[in-house]
């Protein structure tokens, strides 16, 4: 059962996500829902519902999260099952890492919203490669572990980018300029 985005707020609320979290998930979910309304048109089937709480509520646990160290993936799927809510959990828990390997011929809710994650860089649509390097400066600087993690994972992202890009036979770097004309 995926919930609506009045639930989604209300959920964010009552768990006093901060107001620069809550800025960045609408954003994420803008450029989630822009991208599966786009590759529905072609055929993709995504459940937008899915697509769009999941995004929203990636984040819910974060700020907590900085508190007890734990992952805020983790523990946002883990909440969101707590509520009743497995399947916006199971994509809330993959928003950082993707679990296995991609299916070359389709693109799921999950990947989606993992791919909005990274190309949102607090509440500015950016670049892979920016976001990346935003990630390293943050996070690899001083650990090389982290570094090499973020490295593979940042191949990986570019991966999905053509695999999602190439459906929609539009460029990457021009998502900016295609969300802020949607909203004319």
């Amino acid at each position: 059962m995926a919930l609506t985005r009045e639930e989604c707020l209300a959920i964010m609320s009552s768990y006093q996500m901060p107001a620069h979290i809550v800025r960045h998930s609408l954003l994420v979910c803008q450029v989630a829902l822009f991208l599966s309304q786009r590759l529905n048109a072609i055929g993709e089937g995504l459940n937008l519902l899915e697509v769009e709480a999941a995004s929203l509520l990636h984040d819910i646990t974060k700020n907590e999260s900085f508190r007890t160290g734990e992952d805020h993936a983790a523990s946002g799927e883990g909440l969101l099952r707590k509520l009743g809510y497995p399947e916006i959990g199971e994509i809330v828990g993959r928003h950082i890492h993707l679990r296995g390997e991609m299916d070359p011929q389709r693109v799921t809710a999950e990947e989606i919203v993992n791919y909005a994650d990274k190309r949102v860089q607090h509440d500015q649509v950016v670049t892979l490669r920016e976001r990346f390097i935003d990630l390293q400066k943050r996070y690899g600087k001083r650990n090389p572990l982290a570094a090499q993690r973020i490295g593979s994972l940042e191949q990986k992202m570019f991966r999905l980018e053509k695999k999602i890009f190439c459906r929609l036979n539009l460029k990457p770097e021009d998502l900016a300029d295609l969300l802020a004309m949607t909203l004319l």
